[in-house]
């Protein structure tokens, strides 16, 4: 695949993206997978932006597509994430796969494996092709109001921002929100601050 030079970084990661979904599709089979993160949040009208493609999934699929791919699996834990996990690069695009990730905050834990409505509650945003007259790929997105839950966990207060600022424009699932701190087991004081946030997008 060739990508003009001149697509803007956003645009660049876009192009990526269809070749890319096709194969975590193929390694995943029928196992869960979604684009997490800013990139999943900026395709979903977000001003938001990050130089990395992230994916969630399984640990078999993550075994799958290392064995696709021919790259070994490996184990890795920073100040927000532990999981084992795929880094590979794509066109000059960083690219990390992780399976069943723990996201850990300064006073909470959220395990995506452990929170069915969030699978449930993908959404599929249809990326344009990179060159005309090509199908769109069809992109496995965490939803906002996750996105939201997990930046408040983590202390990303530019992203929360940014993801109001965008549920003030097209609103909210709030059923789905209730399901979303539930499932995830989030402290009292998390759900006060999700609510809070949530407030201010009305």
């Amino acid at each position: 695949m060739t990508l003009d030079p001149g697509l803007s970084p956003e645009s660049h990661q876009d192009a990526i993206l269809g070749p890319l979904v096709r194969v975590i599709e193929e390694a995943c089979s029928d196992a869960p997978w979604a684009l997490i993160g800013a990139n999943a949040a900026r395709l979903q009208g977000v001003q938001a932006a990050s130089p990395n493609l992230e994916f969630i999934t399984t640990e078999a699929a993550l075994e799958a597509l290392g064995e696709m791919l021919g790259i070994p699996c490996d184990w890795g834990q920073g100040a927000h994430l532990a999981a084992n996990r795929l880094h590979f690069m794509r066109h000059g695009v960083p690219v990390f796969v992780f399976a069943d990730p723990v996201f850990h905050g300064p006073y909470e834990s959220l395990v995506p494996r452990d929170v069915p409505s969030l699978w449930d509650a993908r959404t599929r945003v249809e990326v344009p092709p990179p060159q005309p007259g090509a199908p769109a790929t069809g992109v496995l997105c965490t939803p906002l109001e996750w996105e939201l839950i997990l930046s408040v966990c983590l202390g990303y207060h530019a992203r929360v921002d940014a993801i109001r600022e965008r549920m003030r424009e097209v609103g909210y699932d709030s059923r789905l929100v209730v399901r979303l701190l539930r499932e995830g087991r989030v402290q009292p004081a998390t759900e006060e601050a999700v609510w809070a946030v949530l407030e201010r997008a009305e």
